[in-house]
């Protein structure tokens, strides 16, 4: 198993610049609708729909998904972060880059996964 505290310097280091989301799309009720659509279309499968880690796929990847309810996912400051583990996937883990999401449709993600009850 792969300690979540080893993957995060992995992911901040996949760019050399951080994204920052556009002004006020992280708390756009519009954006965290439009993340939630894309959750369940493309992440829930693994995440579960409830972002606990806990989709149909959980049982057979190792490590098992993140549970995206506590931090660092769960917490604003991590959002660039989040950002970068879908865009460009996490080493060493079942989670792949997904290039094909715009920038806007990552920033919803991360704001519906922002949105998400804590600590489940």
């Amino acid at each position: 198993m792969i300690a979540l505290s080893t993957l995060l310097p992995a992911i901040s280091a996949c760019s050399g610049a951080s994204p920052s989301p556009p002004a006020g799309l992280l708390t756009s009720a519009e954006a965290q609708q439009a993340g939630a659509g894309l959750f369940a279309a493309n992440c829930a499968i693994c995440h579960g729909a409830r972002g606990d880690g806990h989709g149909q796929r959980q049982e057979s990847m190792v490590p098992a998904p993140a549970n995206l309810t506590v931090p660092p996912w769960s917490e604003r400051s991590s959002a660039a972060r989040t950002f970068l583990a879908i865009r460009q996937g996490v080493p060493g883990t079942a989670m792949a880059a997904w290039p094909t999401l715009s920038d806007e449709q990552t920033w919803q993600l991360v704001a519906h996964i922002e949105t998400l009850p804590q600590g489940r």
